[in-house]
């Protein structure tokens, strides 16, 4: 076996040298913890466009033409070796590819799984091999289901482009806002009101010329307030991004290694039992090719003024040289503007509205360009376990004079429909029929316009 074999088998044997090991000690008092799941989807893409047209679905994210079956299986077993000490493992199988692991969320170092050892107790949590993280949009997140048009929902579907990875139609990632590195985190809460985490990573990915190195942490604070029956949180956070010039992976594309740096604060302050003030500010500097210094952020006022009503308001604003390097997906740099969102859910219906207009805020010489989405959504429970959702999204570019109207110059308009019905606790089948319009007022050989439907089923089965 090659070095590169012998190197992507050795999660695959670290998991089953648990799994030995556990069963050689079952006469002591320790529980074997297996957890996972199996997704499978087989899916139809049909567009009476012409081959040699590209086809884009809702975020932007390339999609192909005909049958396909994806697969994925992640098995996840961690057994006590003490009190404190727990160590596992994670086997992985899947014919997505291996590039659904450069793009992440999921950022190992073999497509077949991964290992670790952890360390936990009242105070202190530390662990060794692979983990997941989040902080916030703006300084370390996936996804933020908040700046979803689709609510966050979806089953191994689409996603947007930016920051250090992207969703690719080919994946069953379902949306949220947890990375996987490997390396190292800890977590230490030496109050109950106090909190530190820090972690280290050597993230995987597509087209580096260097090897990547990731580092950070975050300090955050929370406090009941008993007037507002809520929480006060605040937080503070600094990350680093680097490549290790000592370590070049690929010539092609070979540049001054980078340095990505961000500094931010957020918090989510109670206004009253009903409204809190969220939000966060960001610092960015990064170096490399060129030095770049931006600054962005993120104010929302959310209210919720009875049980089965949600509004938020937010504005948002990245600089042109913003640069955040894991931030969120479908956030850019160069942007300003508002977002709203509306959730009303009475009985077993639930109806929900997204607005986004952002336009860009470079220099007064070149004209604006505006990025408005507008979006409706419904789900009906039929039964306990039977759901059915319908909605429609538009989105388009063009010069910010024109408004949010359908006069924008590039527009696609998604119209979709789901049946879930549920097969046990974390566990269920969705049918989905999604249609997409792509439209140029003035085609390219890169942008054209496009048409087509595409029709998947979805198994998503819990392991234990």
């Amino acid at each position: 076996m090659s070095g590169t074999g012998r190197w992507l088998a050795a999660p695959a044997l670290a998991l089953v040298a648990v799994l030995a090991w556990a069963a050689g000690t079952s006469a002591l008092d320790h529980k074997l913890d297996i957890t996972g799941d199996v997704r499978i989807r087989l899916r139809h893409v049909d567009s009476p466009s012409p081959d040699t047209v590209g086809l884009t679905g809702t975020y932007g994210e390339m999609v192909k033409r005909g049958f396909s079956l994806k697969h994925r299986l992640v098995l996840e077993v961690a057994y006590p070796l003490t009190e404190q000490v727990r160590a596992g493992g994670m086997l992985r199988v899947s014919n997505e590819g291996s590039e659904v692991l450069q793009d992440g969320p999921e950022y190992l170092s073999s497509e077949f799984g991964s290992a670790f050892i952890a360390y936990e107790s009242p105070i202190l949590r530390t662990r060794l091999g692979y983990y997941t993280t989040a902080y916030t949009p703006l300084t370390l997140m996936r996804w933020d289901t908040k700046d979803d048009p689709e609510g966050g929902s979806g089953c191994g579907c689409s996603g947007g482009g930016g920051g250090a990875g992207a969703i690719l139609s080919e994946t069953l990632e379902e949306l949220g806002p947890n990375l996987t590195f490997e390396g190292a985190r800890f977590s230490l809460t030496p109050k109950g009101d106090l909190g530190l985490d820090g972690f280290l990573a050597r993230p995987r990915e597509a087209g580096a010329s260097y090897q990547l190195i990731t580092y950070g942490g975050r300090a955050g604070y929370t406090a009941y307030l008993k007037s507002k029956a809520a929480f006060l949180d605040l937080g503070l956070a600094a990350i680093r991004s680097e490549e290790d010039e000592h370590s070049v992976t690929s010539t092609a594309g070979l540049g001054r290694p980078f340095k990505k740096t961000v500094y931010g604060v957020s918090w989510k302050a109670p206004l009253a039992r009903m409204a809190s003030l969220d939000g966060e500010w960001t610092l960015t500097s990064s170096s490399g090719d060129a030095t770049k210094r931006g600054r962005g952020g993120i104010v929302a006022l959310n209210l919720t003024p009875m049980a089965a009503v949600k509004f938020e308001a937010a504005y948002l604003y990245l600089s042109p040289n913003w640069d955040s390097y894991f931030h969120a997906l479908s956030y850019n740099p160069d942007r300003q503007g508002m977002r709203l969102r509306l959730e009303v859910e009475r009985g077993p219906v639930l109806v929900a509205a997204f607005a986004r207009y952002l336009k860009t805020i470079k220099e007064a010489a070149q004209p604006d360009t505006a990025f408005p989405t507008l979006s409706l959504r419904s789900r009906v429970n039929l039964n306990p376990a039977l759901n059915c959702a319908l909605g429609a999204i538009y989105s388009g570019s063009g010069r910010a004079g024109d408004g949010i109207s359908f006069g924008a110059s590039t527009k696609k308009v998604t119209a979709f429909g789901t049946l879930t019905f549920a097969l046990a606790k974390d566990s269920a089948l969705t049918l989905e029929e999604r249609y997409i319009w792509n439209r140029v007022d003035h085609p390219t050989e890169l942008e054209r316009d496009s048409e087509f439907s595409m029709l998947s089923l979805y198994v998503k089965a819990a392991i234990w």
